[in-house]
């Protein structure tokens, strides 16, 4: 990646998608890189991180190959997204993520999104770096250029391509391999490990997200949702005192979920990769 990167020249081409998380933007890449699409992802709190920090940080991310991870560009700042810093990625259009789908999304192919961010988490983790705010908006869907319309309310023109959607795990908090540095944004309280409140976090808080999001995948709703309906510092401190009891699940998967969503880490799958094979093979065999 350049060491700092002036992105006024990338021709912003549609609205801001998914603003719960992380707001990202279609665009077009400029001349000098070909042309072609690509999406802009804006990272607010790096805007509280000095820029080399920042820069150092989004290197050691954007140097991990994986085919579950969006293929980073460059990073640089933007006046006219109002944040100090962004990453721009190239990538099909995004459809969705698991907290918005596509309305006629089977559930092997939502499952087999999930294994691709456990296995996109995975590689994060053989580099030393955590996620940290795994949750179903963080899980992005791409697809082929004119699917996009339909998953947002639209209709879909002549040549959308059939094939599901790919999942692709969103961009990554800064992370030591210990604990979150800054967050590009807050999960939902019940997708946040305890363990990650209390500074004690590793790959572990990952596979808890995994879990929780498993759980809206086969239930519909968020696991520990009681919590959201309390104010935020209160829902922390319950967290905290006594994390609320494991939600129950139905289907093959559940075992799945209790076991990602263990109170103790040491309990739960020793791998994101783990994750990831028992997703694909419930997605196989039973649904």
């Amino acid at each position: 990646m350049p060491s700092q990167v002036q992105l006024r020249d990338y021709e912003v081409t549609g609205p801001a998608l998914d603003q719960r998380v992380l707001p990202s933007l279609p665009a077009r890449q400029p001349a000098r890189l070909g042309g072609g699409d690509a999406t802009i992802w804006l990272l607010g709190p790096l805007a509280r991180t000095p820029w080399e920090l920042a820069r150092a940080r989004l290197e050691a991310i954007g140097a991990v190959r994986s085919d579950y991870l969006p293929s980073w560009l460059e990073a640089g700042t933007a006046e006219w997204a109002q944040r100090q810093v962004v990453w721009v990625s190239a990538a099909d259009a995004i459809v969705g993520t698991l907290a918005s789908p596509p309305a006629d999304m089977k559930l092997t192919d939502k499952l087999r999104a999930l294994a691709a961010a456990a296995r996109a988490a995975h590689a994060l983790h053989e580099h030393g770096l955590l996620h940290g705010a795994i949750c179903p908006q963080s899980v992005v869907l791409l697809g082929r250029a004119g699917t996009q319309a339909e998953a947002f309310g639209g209709s879909v023109g002549a040549g959308a391509s059939a094939q599901p959607p790919r999942g692709v795990l969103g961009p990554a908090s800064l992370a030591d391999g210990k604990q979150p540095v800054a967050h590009v944004g807050y999960p939902p309280l019940g997708y946040l490990d305890p363990q990650l409140l209390r500074g004690e976090g590793g790959r572990w808080s990952d596979i808890w997200g995994l879990g929780a999001t498993l759980h809206q995948l086969l239930t519909g709703s968020a696991p520990f949702g009681q919590l959201e309906a309390v104010p935020v510092v209160q829902g922390l401190a319950q967290l905290l005192a006594a994390p609320p009891p494991r939600p129950e699940a139905t289907g093959p998967l559940v075992g799945l979920v209790n076991a990602c969503l263990s109170l103790d880490p040491l309990d739960r799958p020793p791998t994101a990769r783990d994750v990831a094979e028992q997703l694909e093979e419930g997605a196989a065999r039973w649904y």
